[in-house]
């Protein structure tokens, strides 16, 4: 009989592995139990890839309700238990049973639970844990790069603490040059509850920006207890991205985060160990021309917990965008990247069980840089993939470079410096760091 360790308050549970701990059995166990007895695990994606989750607090609820009476074969119920298990078993059927006729005589039927979603021509459909349809909506046509640029494109969760789950779907329109992306929210049972619109006019420095927005990235997140709805969204095509912070039950904007250059991941860690998690962002910093920077920012929650460092007189490098982070790193452009035209991307971030963050940044031809940083975004370790020295080394021979890759330039390829707050990643000033 799994029995759920003691934990303080909820706590977000990330993976089957993380869910089977938690409820003290096997990770078999628990998929089975999603599948035949309801429990409550949500998915963020759809398809094969998609990442599931669920909360402890949800987890308690399900057990506290009588639902392991279904037993386990997998871990099986103790001898002692099976008399009071088959007499649970028996009410519960006779339960279904009165029910059924209630819901046949009135005509009223249970609403089936969300938990996967897929997209058919124009349609989005949601179906149940069974692959029943729960409910399709027909949508407008959507942007043709949705598919590809957009990473979450929908969240089912539930994101208001209602105890239902909602479907949050982030809808690139077909002409979002002009009308920009939103996020839209439906109930359970299929009705839109609220649209919002992403970005605004914003001006940063001498130029105005348009509100054509494009979102990337939804997370269901905690702020002391409360739920709310994190969402990232990138210009359509200049620099500005937007963090937001919305009240799920309205979708009212609660705290915005701007940042210059265009925000591909997020993951979510209590860095400090103080119960809350912060938001950490792996984007390019890349305002105006130029090829930009690799960088991680560190948000709190809410945003406006981190405190604002004051800009001094004639500081080289202030706040491109107005600043706001609780920490801010940017990494190495590589010459072999600067000489290809390479635009520096992140092609994965995560934190692994030893608390160290893993961060690949991405080079011309497949090659790669991978760093872990501690929780203080030190760097502890780095490498450079096995293939980077010969693409430097073929780029010199065809003078594309004006020297060979030396032990100095390596070592540099590790330095990851720190701000205050985001700056242009394109400044000049960033050459004394790097001088390869």
């Amino acid at each position: 009989m799994a029995v759920l360790k003691e934990v303080p308050k909820r706590r977000l549970l990330r993976t089957w592995k993380e869910i089977a701990e938690c409820l003290g059995v096997t990770v078999r166990s628990v998929e089975r139990w999603e599948k035949q007895a309801g429990l409550p695990v949500h998915r963020q994606g759809g398809g094969r890839k998609a990442r599931v989750f669920a909360y402890t607090d949800e987890l308690q609820k399900w057990l506290e309700q009588g639902a392991m009476a279904l037993g386990d074969a997998g871990d099986a119920t103790p001898p002692v238990r099976r008399w009071t298990w088959l007499r649970v078993t028996a009410g519960a059927l006779a339960a279904a049973a009165v029910a059924a006729i209630v819901c046949w005589q009135t005509g009223i039927w249970p609403a089936r639970v969300p938990h996967s979603w897929r997209f058919a021509g124009g349609h989005l459909l949601i179906e149940d844990a069974h692959h029943r349809l729960c409910w399709e909506k027909h949508l407008p046509p959507f942007d043709p790069r949705f598919e590809v640029e957009t990473q979450d494109k929908v969240l089912i969760a539930d994101i208001d603490g209602d105890g239902r789950a909602e479907v949050v779907l982030n809808y690139v329109p077909a002409d979002v040059a002009e009308k920009g992306g939103s996020v839209m929210c439906f109930d359970h049972r299929g009705s839109l509850r609220w649209q919002y619109r992403y970005g605004v006019s914003k001006t940063f420095g001498n130029r105005t920006f348009a509100p054509t927005y494009r979102g990337n990235l939804l997370r269901a997140v905690r702020v002391h207890g409360a739920p709310r709805l994190l969402t990232v969204a990138n210009h359509f095509i200049w620099y500005p991205s937007q963090v937001a912070l919305l009240d799920p039950r309205t979708g009212r904007l609660l705290e915005e985060y701007w940042h210059p250059g265009a925000i591909y991941e997020c993951i979510l860690h209590d860095l400090d160990y103080d119960g809350q998690d912060e938001v950490l962002l792996g984007a390019i910093n890349n305002p105006g021309e130029g090829l930009g920077h690799v960088a991680l920012a560190v948000l709190k929650l809410p945003f406006s917990a981190a405190p604002r460092h004051p800009v001094p007189a004639g500081d080289p490098f202030p706040p491109a965008t107005g600043g706001g982070e609780l920490a801010y790193r940017l990494f190495p452009l590589p010459d072999t990247g600067r000489a290809a035209g390479w635009l520096p991307r992140i092609a994965s971030m995560a934190v692994d069980p030893h608390d160290r963050i893993l961060l690949e940044t991405t080079a011309p031809e497949s090659s790669a840089i991978i760093y872990y940083l501690d929780l203080n975004l030190n760097v502890v370790e780095f490498r450079l993939s096995d293939n980077f020295a010969a693409v430097h080394e073929r780029y010199y021979r065809q003078h594309l470079l004006d020297h060979p890759l030396s032990a100095a330039e390596i070592a540099l390829l590790g330095k990851v410096v720190a701000f205050p707050a985001a700056p242009d990643g394109n400044s000049p000033e960033l050459s004394r760091f790097w001088r390869f």
